[in-house]
């Protein structure tokens, strides 16, 4: 019997797994085409994030400006749906990504890339943002259009849209305490909560399906976001005391975060301790972080430890292979020939020289 049912709980975990790849896949293709992430980092051009912004807001603004069409709702649902599937694209990704960090699966076995465009924390955020906002138009564009009575009562406050999205707000843990505190502190209402009231079978099911997205989802996704930071600042401080190596702790990563990337590059630059510094360049070298020759190189006059940071350097580059070392020379050569302009002082003649043998490795590719 025990066995008869684990078998069905594997099928039935199975198949959610399979139906929400198959949900995600498209849209995750779609706005990895639309943002192009570095495909080293995972960073998008801020230039695309504000534009995505930009047209998002304008999308929000029209729907709450105008709630008489009812085309509109078809809209709305269709922001709605974009919204909460690049959350559980992400939720997805993440998910993943702490399977690695356990020990539980291959970092090449995961379904989707960590450095796609959903994953980017911006793009996240505002969807989460863009999600709640946009809950509250659509009940207010289906109230406004008669398709259905959602809300037997709502709070008085001064703004109709604002109302709406109290109810919505009021459904997130902690955020509904906050925002019942608030609105009693400024003399709108004693009890924000009591004042919410939903209609029938309609109403209710749309607040299930609030509750399901917002304290789930959404919530899910954020507290496995902050896990994942808590995560590499305690990885990036194992590293700069030294106890845990940085082959083990590569083991565990599908990619080095921007979070413990900033921590070594800010220890190695100014901790004063000095094992502390040469563990974290050490640390850097060893779990290739993207870009780490380039930004040191470009931040050499602040290093304490210069000759160990390219001593790492010029051993990276002598285990490259031919091509690899070609596309490094075409991002490094002209910062090494700016640096090497830039030192003047005899006492930092030495680094002048390890710079000039960085740039001779470069040329020989």
């Amino acid at each position: 019997m025990v066995e008869v049912r684990e078998r069905l709980i594997t099928r039935a975990f199975g198949a959610f797994d399979k139906a929400w790849t198959s949900v995600c896949w498209p849209l995750i293709g779609v706005l990895n085409f639309i943002f192009r992430p570095d495909h080293q980092t995972g960073d998008v051009a801020i230039w695309r994030v504000i534009a995505w912004l930009a047209a998002n807001t304008a999308i929000l603004y029209f729907a709450v400006a105008g709630l008489n069409t009812q085309p509109l709702f078809w809209s709305l649902s269709l922001f709605l749906i974009i919204h909460i599937l690049i959350i559980a694209s992400s939720l997805r990704i993440m998910y993943e990504e702490k399977r690695v960090m356990e020990g539980s699966l291959a970092a090449d076995k995961m379904t989707f890339s960590a450095l796609d465009a959903v994953n980017n924390v911006p793009i996240l955020a505002s969807s989460t943002a863009f999600y709640i906002l946009g809950v509250a138009a659509l009940i207010q564009t289906v109230e406004h259009t008669g398709l259905a009575q959602i809300l037997r009562h709502r709070p008085s406050l001064p703004s109709e849209y604002g109302e709406y999205l109290a109810c919505v707000v009021n459904e997130i843990p902690i955020v509904n305490t906050l925002l019942n505190a608030w609105a009693n502190l400024v003399n709108y209402s004693d009890n924000l909560s009591a004042q919410i009231v939903y209609n029938g079978w309609t109403g209710n099911g749309v607040r299930i399906a609030i509750v399901v997205t917002l304290s789930i989802i959404v919530v899910r996704t954020l507290l496995l976001r902050f896990q994942q930071w808590s995560h590499q600042v305690s990885m990036a401080h194992a590293l700069e005391n030294g106890t845990v190596s940085p082959d083990s702790v590569k083991k565990r990563l599908v990619r080095v975060p921007t979070t413990l990337n900033s921590r070594l590059m800010r220890s190695a630059l100014t901790h004063p301790d000095t094992a502390v510094r040469r563990r974290a360049l050490a640390a850097m070298a060893r779990l290739e972080v993207p870009n780490f020759a380039r930004d040191f190189l470009e931040s050499i006059g602040q290093h304490i430890e210069r000759d160990l940071g390219l001593a790492h350097i010029r051993e990276t580059l002598a285990t490259m292979n031919v091509s690899a070392r070609e596309s490094m020379a075409g991002e490094l050569t002209a910062v090494i020939e700016k640096q090497m302009m830039t030192i003047k002082d005899a006492i930092d003649m030495q680094t002048k020289q390890r710079l000039d043998e960085l740039r001779s490795m470069l040329k020989r590719a």
